[in-house]
């Protein structure tokens, strides 16, 4: 069985198809319904929104949940509304083992097809806002919510602007407010965090890491990384791997960071 807690009418459809008929979908509501219906023992997969139909808070539930020895995947569907982004931050610094997956920059049905299909690797992008999202100013949280989640060098400064519902000088007039690097900056890091990750931490190869990317070579990954962390992706790990190029990249986000 499947438990969700899905509000959105659309998400609810692409559940339904990406499992099939075969597949139990018990759909929730409230969060006190979702921690009833967790209780039973056959859940497959959790698939969850951060606040219920009233507005409370499901991170208590999720927290719950991720702390038993036997829980099944977890799957975070967000949106990218300021008080959502929040969500994800404290979903973040509570260190749950989630695959986000935000509304209108995937399909739900991906991360759902990922996490039934055995693709349990950790991520890059919790680690990314737990460490850089609490100090972010709040009006550029939901674009940096964004570049975490889904790193791709397809995602253009036009169409992060786009997804987030505001002009391409309102972004970047609010990162220059916030003091911080210009939207094409803050995309590319987080699409070298990822890449960094997992090189690094996850031990993949340059070519493997270009195509989970959606880059067209492994060049093409050496050629960011040179640019950004001024390495190879053989020599990574001689210039302290993906903790101090997140550590790089927090000095730049966090003004307070950059004198030391």
């Amino acid at each position: 069985m499947v438990a969700a807690l899905i509000l959105d009418d659309g998400d609810r459809v692409a559940i339904h198809r990406a499992l099939g008929r075969r597949t139990t979908v018990r759909l929730c509501e409230r969060a006190d319904a979702f921690r009833s219906t967790l209780a039973v023992t056959d859940v497959r997969l959790v698939v969850s929104e951060l606040r219920d139909r009233v507005g409370a808070a499901v991170l208590p539930v999720l927290i719950e949940q991720a702390s038993r020895a036997d829980a099944p995947p977890i799957i975070v569907r967000a949106s990218l509304a300021d008080g959502a982004a929040d969500d994800l931050i404290q979903l973040a610094t509570a260190r749950i083992p989630a695959r986000v997956s935000v509304r209108d920059a995937a399909p739900i049905s991906d991360a759902i097809l990922a996490a039934l299909g055995g693709s349990g690797e950790p991520s890059a992008d919790l680690v990314i806002l737990e460490r850089v999202g609490p100090s972010v100013p709040r009006p550029v949280r939901a674009f940096l919510v964004l570049c975490a989640v889904s790193p791709s060098p397809r995602l253009h400064v036009e169409r992060a602007a786009t997804l987030l519902g505001v002009s391409r000088r309102t972004l970047e007039n609010r990162l220059a407010l916030g003091a911080l690097p210009a939207a094409h900056s803050v995309i590319a890091w987080c699409v070298v965090l990822h890449a960094a990750w997992q090189l690094d931490v996850l031990g993949h190869r340059p070519k493997e890491v270009a195509a989970n990317l959606g880059f067209a070579s492994g060049a093409a990954v050496a050629n960011l990384l040179r640019r950004y962390c001024g390495c190879s992706a053989r020599s990574l790990r001689n210039h302290g791997g993906f903790q101090t190029q997140l550590e790089r990249f927090a000095a730049l986000v966090q003004p307070n960071l950059r004198t030391e």
